[in-house]
Parts: C-alpha cells; structure tokens; sequence
C-alpha cells in the first residue's frame, strides 16, 4: 500500500515537472512571437526630478492627486494594505466621489488587495482592473509574467514613473528598515507618452479607453529624454547597444544581478577592455535564492576588475545605469532575466548631460561610498550550503 502510494506522488510529480516545462517552453515562444518589441519613444524634453525616498515619493504623489481636476491613471505591481495602501486607496476613492476619473491596473499576483477593498473601490467610483491575468493554454507561463511597471498620470500634466510600489515597506515600515529606490515626477513633455502607455496597458487588461480626459501637455521642457518600453522582448539587445559604446565608466545599481549570458558578456567585456563598472547591489534579499543567484556570476565579474558593492543601510531596490556621464537609464526594470525577458517594464533614459544625469550620478556615488565592497576571498570563503544555494538558484534563474 505505501509503495502505490509512493509511486502514484511520484508519477503525479513527475506530470506536473513535464507540463510545467513544455508550458513554460511553448508559453514563451508563443510571447515572443507575440511581445512587441522594445519600444523607444520620441526624443522629448521635460521637466525631471529625481525621488530617492519612499516618504518624499508620497508625500509629492499625494499633493499631486490632492490637486487632481479630471483624472488620476495609476498603474503599479504591488499596492497592499494596511498602511500606505489603505490612505493612498482613501484618497482615490474620495477623489472619485467627488467626480474625478480614477482608474487602477494592478499586477494580478504582485497586489495584494481583498475582494472587499475592490469592491469597495469601486462603489466609490475607482475603475479597476487587472493586468496579466493568467490564462490557458500556457497558465504556468502566463502566470509567471508580470506588470511590472509603475505609472501615474495626473490631469495629463504630472506623472510619475520608476522603482517605488505601494506597501509599508516602501517608506521603511516593515523588517527591511530604511528603503532605498529611484522614482521620477515628470512635467511638460514626456507625460504624454507614459499616458499613451497608461492607455494601452488599460485597454490591454480589458478597461474601457476614456474619450472625455484632458489632453496631456505638450510644453516643452528643459531635459532631453526619450521613454523605454519593455514586454520581455528587446530590452537586453538594447541594453548591450549601450555598453558596447561605454569609454570611461559605467555604474549599475539594481535589487538583483541575474542577467544571463549576453549581458554578463558585455559586462565582462567593458571590464576587459579598461571600462571601469561598478555594480551596486543590496546586502539585505527581499526574495529567496536571488542574492545567491547572483553569486554564480560574480567569480567572472572579479576576474574582470568589475567592482561590486552591497549597499548596507537598509534595502536597496534602485534601478539605474550610468555610462560615461552622458547617459542614464532609470526605471523599473532589473537586472534579471524576469526583467530582460518577461515583465513589461518601463524605464526613462537621458543621454544628454543634465542636471537628472548628475543628479542620478550623485546619489548613486553616494549610495556606493557607504557599501561593503565584494572580494574574491568573499566569494571563497561561502559555505557548502550557499553555494549549493546558488546551483538551484541557477538552474531556476530565469523565474527568480
């Protein structure tokens, strides 16, 4: 009896693997046959600041949608409650009763919002919707793909877009402590753009496209800079466009280092030829097996005098790169695979000097001069468990 037993969990586990894989597998051909790819938008010039703190970030958001007068569109992965989730959710529903047009997309699986919060949302007048609902035939694949961008578009004149979501963690409440991201409040030109984006992910989620909202500005601005849109298709070609043409110096910051083989090569490659990278990374993990995952790629990075640091005031989950200066990507992609070739993502980038790229530049030197500096008596000196650790984090890199 116990040996059926045995082998009937044994034969249902094994069913389970050969679906997930095939799933997996066709469920990603499928996407990229489908996935538009990276999406550049019009070189604009817009009014840029750069938030660095999840209490600032809010405290600005909340005074913008305070002033709202004909719509608030706002997109995010993750908005949970209690705390900053129940008084952000407050405020879009009384904006809506007093007649102004909300409307919310979330990520389905990276909010975290009761059937009687939507419910209640949406008795007060907030459009809600989900983005990326898993479906058939490939539900393992679909489930595993995430909305991963983070938009607000205010009155068409103000919006935001970046690395902060919507939870207590963000504004240094949870075990995590001090929370570190990169997020920014666009004006004049550019917010059109993460509109028509807004629009299109609404529509895509099954939303009914508003006819009757204020246009969204078209006045210039001082900064030049140019919208990036992802759907897992493009963004890592793009991205090794850019450090191919890397002179002096690159600095990378990310929550997690997983980027695959194409873009390790060109990371090791800038290291090689006398490009001076600096990665910084977070000390703490906010996820299991993602910090070891980035231990198997860190021996090459070394070898190549690619300098690594881990941020150690709180947790650092700021998204931004640097190259010579001249150029800044900023946003919400990773540098994982989930990010390159998954999730829809949505970065900003300047290649232009200015004040976001000196900005940007600052605060990353000064997120990097208080970090702890990786070595390889670091990498040596790791347990049988971590780096076994780091073996099944390899093996499943592409989920992470």
């Amino acid at each position: 009896m116990f040996m059926t037993i045995l082998i009937t969990i044994i034969v249902v586990v094994l069913i389970i693997a050969i679906w997930f894989i095939i799933d997996f597998r066709y469920g990603r051909e499928r996407h990229q046959h489908l996935a538009s790819t990276a999406k550049v938008f019009h070189r604009r010039h817009g009014e840029a600041q750069l938030l660095k703190d999840g209490r600032k970030y809010f405290q600005y958001l909340f005074a913008d949608i305070e002033q709202a007068q004909n719509h608030i569109h706002m997109s995010t992965f993750i908005i949970k409650e209690p705390g900053i989730g129940t008084q952000l959710l407050a405020l879009l529903e009384r904006k809506a009763r007093d007649g102004i047009q909300v409307r919310l997309l979330v990520d389905r699986f990276g909010s975290r919002l009761g059937k009687a919060t939507i419910k209640r949302i949406q008795a007060s007048g907030v459009s809600f919707a989900y983005a990326h609902k898993p479906g058939f035939p490939f539900i393992f694949y679909s489930g595993n793909r995430r909305y991963h961008r983070k938009i607000t578009v205010i009155d068409g004149q103000i919006a935001y877009c970046g690395g902060f979501n919507v939870g207590d963690e963000y504004v240094g409440k949870e075990q995590m402590g001090y929370w570190r991201d990169y997020h920014v409040r666009l004006q004049k030109e550019g917010v059109a753009d993460l509109q028509e984006v807004f629009l299109d992910d609404w529509a895509e989620a099954g939303g009914t496209v508003p006819n009757n909202i204020l246009p969204a500005t078209r006045e210039q601005g001082s900064e030049p800079l140019q919208l990036f849109a992802t759907e897992g298709l493009g963004h890592a070609d793009h991205l090794a466009e850019w450090f191919e043409s890397a002179e002096n110096y690159v600095l990378i910051a990310s929550p997690y280092y997983v980027p695959g083989n194409l873009i390790q090569s060109a990371v090791v490659d800038m290291g090689k030829r006398g490009v001076q990278v600096d990665i910084l990374l977070p000390r703490k993990e906010d996820h299991p097996l993602v910090k070891d995952g980035a231990y198997a790629y860190f021996r090459k990075l070394l070898q190549a005098n690619v300098n690594i640091y881990e941020y150690t005031p709180g947790f650092f989950h700021g998204k931004a790169i640097i190259i010579d200066g001249t150029f800044l990507n900023i946003g919400s992609a990773k540098f994982d695979k989930r990010s390159f070739f998954l999730n829809d993502e949505l970065d900003l980038f300047f290649h232009e000097p200015g004040h976001m790229i000196a900005d940007a530049e600052a605060i990353v030197r000064e997120d990097m001069s208080s970090a702890k500096q990786i070595t390889m008596q670091d990498i040596e000196q790791r347990t049988w468990f971590e780096k076994a650790k780091t073996k099944v984090a390899t093996w499943i890199s592409d989920l992470l």
